[in-house]
């Protein structure tokens, strides 16, 4: 039994219990009572958990509120379920996937294990990486050497790129590389799918331009995939069943929501960063009449457009 699971089963009974008995331990995964005693001595040091022996009730308890892991079990479920279901979409489900499963696994309690199965996971899209590409840009990230990128973009135009790749990005089920665009001079974003040929440039160094945290702040900018340091805040709101949809969904870590009344109906008031405006109009077009941007300006004027488009379309015969 591993460790962390231990950890779990005392953290969950003395919530539970008020306690736990090192007897009780022992029993649980047939352990020696010094065994019992250096997970406990584990939780304390390194998990920083306030824990004590209680000698009136022979046992040991947490000497003031301690959240070690909330809902961890469940957490675990979760995280095994979305693993299982990546690898089956990318085709490497075997004898290495269940090993690295029942590693996950061996963090649940158990009495919970029997639901692993039960729990699924199902992304709607899923593109396999080319893993002859993906091999170069981890052995050009790895070695710190540019690259020459063959790249076709989405409308179809061909074009020849010096790079520095700094990050693979698995964006709702699709891959992408962020790099250093050398003739640009800033970090681009490319779908790795559109990456016709990749070769390293030997000898080529890269530049330490960015910092990690740089790199990540770029990354989580504003909501989508087409990333860059200046966002737009834009701001909507949707109606009738598109609310109950969008009240339990997070776009982005920063958006703003909140109920209100426009003309005696109800709405949700959405406010997130936006680092491209053609792709949150993507998504709030899902939402067809249930939907209206409201601000800024040049999101509602691309809204609008948008929509009258598609009544344009609509009605002009084939």
């Amino acid at each position: 039994m591993s460790q962390i699971e231990r950890i779990v089963f005392i953290n969950r009974t003395i919530e539970e219990a008020g306690g736990v008995k090192t007897a009780h331990i022992m029993r649980e995964f047939s352990l020696s009572r010094r065994q019992v005693l250096r997970d406990i001595e584990f939780l304390r040091d390194q998990l920083k958990a306030p824990i004590e022996y209680d000698a009136e009730k022979h046992w040991y308890r947490y000497t003031e509120s301690f959240t070690l892991f909330s809902n961890s079990n469940e957490r675990m479920l979760v995280l095994n379920a979305i693993f299982r279901s990546l690898a089956q979409s990318q085709g490497l489900m075997g004898a290495l996937t269940e090993m690295i499963s029942e590693g996950i696994d061996s963090g649940v309690e158990k009495s919970y294990r029997s639901l692993s199965d039960k729990i699924v996971f199902i992304t709607p899209v899923q593109d396999w990486p080319d893993y002859e590409i993906f091999n170069r840009i981890c052995a050009a990230m790895k070695s710190g050497e540019r690259m020459t990128m063959h790249y076709k973009n989405a409308n179809g135009e061909l074009s020849r790129r010096h790079i520095e790749p700094l990050r693979l990005i698995n964006y709702s089920g699709r891959w992408y590389l962020v790099s250093y665009d050398l003739q640009h001079k800033e970090l681009r974003t490319f779908h790795l799918s559109r990456i016709l040929d990749l070769s390293r440039i030997s000898g080529d160094r890269m530049k330490e331009r960015y910092s990690d945290a740089e790199l990540d702040a770029f990354i989580h900018s504003g909501y989508g995939i087409f990333m860059g340091k200046e966002v737009t805040y834009v701001t909507f709101r949707v109606y009738g069943w598109a609310i109950n949809t969008l009240a339990t969904q997070t776009w982005h870590a920063k958006q703003k929501q909140r109920f209100v009344k426009e003309d005696g109906q109800d709405a949700l008031e959405v406010t997130l960063p936006v680092a491209n405006l053609h792709e949150i109009l993507s998504a709030l077009l899902f939402f067809g009449p249930q939907a209206r941007a409201l601000a800024p300006p040049e999101f509602v004027n691309l809204y609008n457009q948008a929509v009258e488009n598609m009544q344009i379309r609509i009605k002009t015969p084939l």
